[in-house]
């Protein structure tokens, strides 16, 4: 395992037991997403996901960079077969205790999500990456040839992450947008651009269907979660309307969906 590989592996280890990542695995919140597994995509996501596969019973869905594994919970409440893959083994010891007490049979994989090496060909009707997947990934033209690898033929590539728009931006909510660098500036932290994305499943052979840009929908978009437990709930009512908060002007989020 190559260091930046190792450094990524270390941090989500330690992240995993942190009081941000036990709140996203409290009784209440996993009773909300058996409620409503909808609930763990963003909604306009979730009718991507529901537009191209209609029916999820008997699908194999994939789920690299798993991370809290609320989608891996969400696909298997709603009749998935699904697989959870992270680089992180204590995040996939914290899923599979959950599942257990749900009696959700998922398959949890430990591995790195550029290589997919443990996850075998041309098995998977939908591979689903979600919020912070691309951040970590150093080569996403090589994540996007194994993805096209393990996808069964005419399988879907979804993807959801922060729309790289916003990377130039210090990102301060109630504030005129500052910029701090430039938008070609991808490294160090891997903030790839529209083209970037596009382009490395252009060149891993995915036929891109669809691509949507969407907006915020509730204030944990604008604040980590120790900060968020500061705010006035009142205000954050109004946080992603562009006339309160410029900085919601701007795309939060981007969606792709792509075919091999």
């Amino acid at each position: 395992m190559d260091e930046q590989l190792k450094q990524v592996k270390d941090s989500w280890n330690e992240t995993a037991d942190s009081a941000w990542y036990q709140s996203l695995r409290t009784d209440e919140k996993i009773a909300a997403l058996v409620k409503e597994p909808a609930g763990a995509f963003h909604p306009s996501v979730y009718q991507l996901i529901n537009k191209y596969i209609p029916d999820l019973h008997g699908k194999k869905v994939l789920l690299p960079s798993s991370g809290d594994n609320h989608a891996a919970f969400a696909f298997a409440l709603l009749g998935a077969e699904v697989t959870s893959a992270d680089i992180s083994e204590k995040q996939l010891q914290h899923a599979q205790d959950i599942a257990y007490k749900l009696k959700l049979s998922i398959c949890f994989v430990c591995d790195d999500t550029t290589q997919l090496s443990n996850i075998e060909d041309n098995s998977f009707d939908l591979v689903y990456t979600s919020n912070g997947t691309h951040t970590w990934i150093a080569d996403i033209v090589t994540m996007y040839k194994n993805i096209y690898r393990v996808l069964k033929p005419t399988g879907l590539s979804i993807m959801y992450d922060i729309h790289p728009f916003n990377r130039p931006f210090l990102g301060e909510p109630w504030q005129e947008p500052k910029i701090i660098k430039s938008y070609e500036e991808t490294m160090p932290h891997c903030h790839w651009r529209v083209q970037d994305l596009v382009n490395a499943m252009i060149w891993a052979q995915l036929s891109i269907k669809e691509m949507e840009e969407l907006q915020a929908v509730n204030a944990s978009f604008w604040f980590s979660y120790d900060e968020l437990l500061k705010q006035n709930t009142d205000e954050m009512k109004k946080i992603n309307n562009w006339e309160n908060n410029p900085m919601a002007a701007l795309p939060a989020w981007i969606s792709i969906v792509a075919q091999k």
